[in-house]
């Protein structure tokens, strides 16, 4: 019984291994690096005391159906920061759909942004860290944007945008972004 055990839990994990690396190549490459990205640059972040209290999860959220996304639901459960992430996705941009959210991912092409950055992200005031790949993104109100320069990611960073929310990006993060106000 315990051999039958054993190989049935080698079946299964196996299957699970297969199984995620074909969702792997489902998900572009480019998407997986913006998510893998987008997973180290909260480790430059600091929250305000009352977003980020206790040992509650550090909560990834990302809106709309992306690679992005699913890429960054890959984080649920692993280590970030001096905390443990939670991916969720949000059904909408309101702030009460957005309750709970550390990070938000919002992907290119999204209408909601297209005009620029609803001021219901941009002042909340409590911690919300916004990050897109949309053109232009932290230079019409949000705070990291990501483009993809000549074989590297890049990214801006809207400092003022970010500190009203009470977000703090850290040194080493300024030191690698393009700072716009």
């Amino acid at each position: 019984m315990r051999s039958f055990r054993s190989l049935a839990t080698a079946a299964l994990s196996a299957i699970l291994l297969m199984s995620a690396n074909v969702w792997a190549q489902t998900v572009p490459r480019e998407e997986r690096i913006k998510a893998a990205l987008l997973f180290k640059l909260v480790k430059f972040v600091e929250w305000p005391a009352t977003a980020l209290s206790g040992s509650a999860p550090l909560q990834l959220c990302a809106f709309g159906n992306s690679g992005v996304a699913d890429a960054l639901a890959a984080a649920d459960g692993k280590p970030a920061r001096d905390r443990i992430a939670k991916f969720r996705k949000p059904d909408s941009l309101s702030a009460n759909d957005l309750k709970g959210c550390h990070v938000l991912y919002i992907p290119a092409g999204t209408r909601d942004i297209a005009s620029g950055v609803p001021p219901t992200l941009r002042n909340r005031g409590g911690g919300l860290l916004t990050i897109s790949d949309q053109p232009d993104f932290a230079r019409r109100g949000g705070m990291i944007g990501l483009s993809q320069g000549e074989n590297k990611m890049t990214f801006e960073i809207n400092l003022r945008i970010a500190r009203e929310a009470g977000i703090e990006p850290g040194a080493p993060l300024l030191e690698l972004a393009t700072v716009v106000d």
